[in-house]
């Protein structure tokens, strides 16, 4: 695979499943050194050993200060940041008054704060470097459906701070993109379609983004799969 990101320095939320396991290995295949974050430790030692240039660490980004060690490692371990891929997600899904307020709270941070908390943190070292944040939103972030109030409510949220960000960040050369898949063929979903996203589909997205012209943004990209003709309506 192109090396393109040899000399660069990527930090992945979510790491230890799923999508976040995929965009790791997606990126230190590339040449990137890439922090691995998430909450399980024995899934990211399971993922760090597939790769040399991977390094776990375990992180709540619910905690401030869990997220300021995240960035501070990359940028002691490896002398630089350039990418902050924030991928983290969870959802509780249901009706508004069904939903209970743990779970509202749940999904507001890990989806939002937990984003918030990384760009914070990330964005001086970003500056310096010129570098990259991608959001992982989904098309749950570009339009709502019936049980999804909570979950759609923090994609949409998440879409206005990368729109923000864009703004403020143009000047410094400070790239933000975001990305909204369909549904993926992961643990996040119970029981996905045959014909749902595969991780490394996504991650290969992920991958066109960040390594792109440097007079290219992608700004929002939506992805969908698609769907066979007998099962359109």
């Amino acid at each position: 695979m192109a090396d393109k990101l040899t000399s660069k320095t990527a930090i992945v939320t979510g790491a230890s499943k799923g999508l976040g396991h995929t965009l790791t290995q997606r990126l230190a295949q590339g040449g990137a050194w890439v922090i691995a974050a998430a909450r399980s430790e024995n899934r990211l030692k399971e993922l760090a050993a597939t790769h040399e240039k991977i390094i776990p660490l375990v992180t709540d980004l619910t905690h401030s200060n869990d997220v300021k060690r995240m960035v501070d490692t990359a940028v002691t371990e490896t002398g630089r940041l350039d990418i902050l891929i924030n991928n983290a997600g969870l959802g509780h899904f249901g009706r508004v008054e069904e939903l209970t307020e743990q779970q509202w709270d749940q999904m507001m941070d890990v989806n939002l704060k937990g984003a918030f908390l990384a760009c914070k943190f990330a964005i001086p070292h970003l500056i310096k470097s010129k570098g990259h944040i991608v959001n992982i939103s989904s098309v749950a972030g570009t339009v709502t459906f019936p049980g999804g109030g909570g979950y759609c409510a923090s994609k949409f949220g998440l879409q206005a701070l990368s729109d923000v960000l864009t703004q403020e960040l143009k000047k410094d050369e400070v790239k933000v993109s975001t990305l909204c898949p369909g549904s993926i063929q992961t643990e996040f979903f119970p029981d996905p379609r045959d014909h749902a996203l595969t991780p490394e589909q996504v991650a290969e997205t992920v991958w066109m983004m960040v390594t792109a012209d440097p007079g290219v943004i992608f700004n929002q990209v939506i992805m969908r799969p698609q769907v066979p003709p007998e099962l359109q309506k």
